[in-house]
């Protein structure tokens, strides 16, 4: 477990700068000026934010539970720092056999945290980005997890470390998987332009609209670690044949994590926000198919 745990902890460093990152990225990609940072290159502004927010006064709505309401970010916090415990390492001291298994529970569990921040918050505009995120999730689990079962059925494992081994099976997935999985990863993580659970030109900033200082720091840590857990896994599942091994194959997964990382923040700037009827359309008539599709031919391809 020391070893996971210590991931989690970089992780959390990581996810402060990714924040940054993605603050000048927007203000680069939308030819706008961005904002001020702290320190040299900005390597302290990490640490400003974090200072500020957790300095900041903690309220909640009158008549509320102080403690029912700080739940809600603290499960979506939990849920996504976790996930790093199934991350492969060279000396691991748990073995994570069923870890994908985990991955797919947790992802599940983590939108609850959503419902019970919206709930609890007592505003129309929280209310309706949170029954937002019920129907999202749900839609895009299912397409999701079927383009993960196309991987896994080829790799014959659920274990992250015996999937990042098998490289000749993995290339067999093909692009096509790839950019449905992206699309799910995108869904999955309510980033542009499926960001209906925030909408802020809709609904202030949806189911956190009413959520301030440590809540709002466990909410953002909470997103933006899905982001680069979700771009980890995408380096592993679909891209093991050309990382290799030794430290030219951790420059390599490197490289490709912060890529598909800041690819985040590409779609973010470029790509408008869908409808909230066309974005369940696309799902359930187009892209499910699609996985489906892909789903029987690698079966066909297993057998």
């Amino acid at each position: 477990m020391a070893s996971s745990f210590l991931i989690m902890v970089l992780m959390m460093g990581a996810v402060a700068f990714f924040i940054v990152i993605e603050r000048k990225g927007l203000g680069m990609l939308q030819r706008r000026q961005g904002p001020n940072k702290v320190g040299f290159k900005g390597l302290v502004q990490p640490l400003a934010d974090g200072v500020k927010l957790f300095k900041k006064e903690y309220e909640y709505p009158y008549g509320m539970n102080m403690y029912s309401y700080g739940f809600g970010p603290l499960v979506v916090f939990s849920c996504a720092f976790s996930l790093y415990l199934i991350f492969p390492v060279s000396f691991p001291t748990v073995q994570y056999e069923l870890g994908m298994w985990f991955f797919l529970s947790v992802s599940c569990f983590s939108v609850y945290g959503v419902i019970f921040t919206g709930w609890m918050s007592n505003s129309r505009y929280a209310f309706l980005g949170a029954m937002r995120a019920v129907a999202q999730s749900i839609s895009y689990e299912v397409y999701m997890s079927t383009c993960l079962f196309g991987v896994l059925l080829l790799v014959g494992s659920y274990d992250l470390k015996v999937i990042q081994m098998n490289h000749y099976l993995s290339v067999c997935v093909g692009w096509v998987s790839l950019c449905l999985w992206l699309i799910s990863v995108l869904a999955e993580t309510n980033r542009a332009p499926f960001d209906f659970v925030e909408g802020e030109s809709e609904l202030v900033a949806g189911y956190m609209t009413e959520v301030g200082g440590v809540g709002f720091a466990l909410l953002a840590l909470g997103e933006y670690s899905n982001m680069m857990f979700m771009a980890t896994l995408t380096s592993i599942l679909f891209l093991s044949p050309l990382l290799g091994s030794g430290p030219f194959g951790v420059l390599f997964f490197s490289f490709w994590v912060v890529l598909f990382s800041y690819g985040f923040v590409w779609v973010r700037a470029t790509v408008p926000r869908y409808r909230y009827d066309l974005l369940m359309d696309l799902c359930w008539k187009v892209l499910l198919p699609l996985s489906l599709g892909v789903l029987v031919l690698l079966l066909g391809l297993a057998s």
